[in-house]
């Protein structure tokens, strides 16, 4: 109870406009049993982004490597389809996430870090399981999943801007993978870029 209220606050009001006088009045309760509960606004938020965090990572599974080309690429589509659908379902906290979460203070950060890490981490390993099988050209792995990552944030943020819509997370998804895996330039428009190779620490 207490913890929707508090999501539909943040959702209204924003977490920096939001404060526990709010909350405990959209829930109806007093701010002592507020406080028997939650340290506070941070603590609250807290414990609906660890609940959003645990559904993003039930969605994403293991790419079956003996799958095939075709089969990789259709489970990384349906892994990135269910993050997309579980994010655009919890657009309040994701809003909050992508646009005020940031510098809220240390360990906050230290939470997306290693949140945002962790999903780097398994981008990474499908790249590499790609490479292993011929399928994904030999470019730095951390690079292409930190682009891959990136890209997702950054279309996510936009496809929130408008509240009124509810994207199909699937076909942002599609759209998304078609372009990291076949580029925006047609086949032999141009010659590929020479002497860019590198890697991020």
């Amino acid at each position: 109870m207490v913890l929707a209220c508090a999501r539909k606050v943040f959702s209204e009001k924003g977490y920096h406009s939001a404060g526990v006088s709010d909350i405990v009045e959209a829930a109806g309760v007093a701010r002592g049993t507020f406080y028997l509960y939650f340290a506070g606004k941070r603590a609250i938020f807290d414990e609906l982004l660890d609940s959003l965090f645990a559904e993003l990572e039930s969605k994403i599974r293991r790419v079956d490597p003996s799958a095939g080309a075709d089969g990789i690429a259709r489970e990384m589509a349906e892994n990135v389809g269910r993050v997309f659908d579980a994010l655009l379902r919890n657009r309040d906290i994701t809003r909050i996430l992508l646009r005020e979460a940031v510098g809220l203070d240390a360990g906050l950060d230290r939470k997306l870090e290693e949140f945002y890490g962790r999903i780097a981490g398994l981008i990474e390993r499908s790249l590499r399981t790609g490479q292993e099988m011929g399928i994904v050209r030999p470019v730095d792995p951390r690079v292409g999943a930190l682009i891959v990552l990136g890209a997702v944030r950054q279309v996510l943020d936009h496809s929130l801007a408008a509240p009124d819509t509810t994207p199909d997370g699937e076909a942002l998804a599609r759209s998304l993978l078609d372009i990291m895996v076949r580029g925006l330039v047609c086949p032999g428009a141009i010659s590929p870029p020479s002497g860019l190779s590198g890697s991020i620490p």
